[in-house]
């Protein structure tokens, strides 16, 4: 393509990875400033452990998008966080497309992360929050090749064997609840591979102020409180009355709905 050039992402560009997803209009925001923190703190784990996270479109010196993704050994597969072309001037351009094809290129080869073998299949699951007239993820990857995983149409994987069939494992951790987290809202947070996940708590934060103003609110850091975490199965994300909320504050009326579910009773207490 011309013009666009893909790279590794390593540490010498990494701060681009971790600045890619921010608004322009944003970069200063002190809840965005902790987003890009924690997710350069993630990148930087992840290329110490795996020697890879992401790779990037640069056109001249310039980041224009970027896919992220890591070995997943025990499964033998590749899992893909996320695709993004942030700016609208380079949406159709083809992109996204050089970037998946850059980084199935490089899979097709034996792995040290799995012991000298190929991977099986590249898995992601997407997620809304497209911009208006940008092509969803969901559909880009469906176009690209990718399958349906069982009945959830955002749980996606390419085969890379023949005849391959994806069999997800097992749910990742479950909250384990804590009697203090009655009567109140967590918010546990730590390095992550976005910096939205910071920002987005922070707005499930006052979803649940608008919903429960009388409820008190702690926030654990992973950082500093690693026991904290530990001790509720290593979850991350809102709880609310000792119950892990798993919508999204993007779907502002099932988060809500959510909270208000595991508030039931929880206002007799004060």
């Amino acid at each position: 393509m011309d013009g666009i050039s893909v790279r590794e992402v390593t540490h010498e560009n990494v701060d681009d990875l971790c600045r890619i997803c921010v608004p322009p209009e944003k970069v200063t925001d002190p809840v965005f400033v902790t987003g890009v923190e924690l997710k350069k703190e993630w990148a930087i784990g992840m290329l110490e452990r795996w020697g890879t996270c992401a790779k990037l479109a640069y056109r001249g010196s310039t980041p224009v998008g970027m896919i992220q993704y890591w070995p997943v050994p025990e499964q033998r597969v590749i899992r893909i966080h996320c695709i993004y072309v942030p700016e609208e001037e380079n949406w159709g351009k083809g992109i996204g497309t050089w970037l998946l094809s850059s980084l199935i290129g490089d899979v097709r080869e034996p792995k040290d992360w799995f012991g000298g073998e190929r991977p099986v299949a590249l898995v992601t699951k997407t997620f809304p929050g497209e911009s208006p007239g940008q092509y969803p993820a969901r559909l880009f990857f469906r176009k690209k090749g990718f399958m349906q995983v069982g009945d959830d149409p955002d749980f996606l994987y390419y085969p890379l064997r023949p005849d391959f069939v994806y069999r997800p494992p097992e749910d990742g951790p479950e909250y384990i609840s804590q009697e203090e987290d009655r009567g109140r809202a967590v918010f546990i947070y730590g390095p992550a591979p976005c910096p939205f996940a910071y920002v987005f708590l922070k707005r499930a934060e006052r979803v649940v102020r608008e919903v429960a103003p009388w409820l008190p609110v702690r926030w654990i850091s992973a950082f500093t409180e690693p026991h904290e975490v530990e001790k509720r199965g290593g979850v991350r994300g809102c709880i609310v009355n000792a119950r892990l909320i798993r919508s999204i504050p993007l779907d502002k009326p099932r988060f809500r709905q959510e909270v208000l579910r595991a508030l039931e009773g929880a206002e007799d207490d004060f």
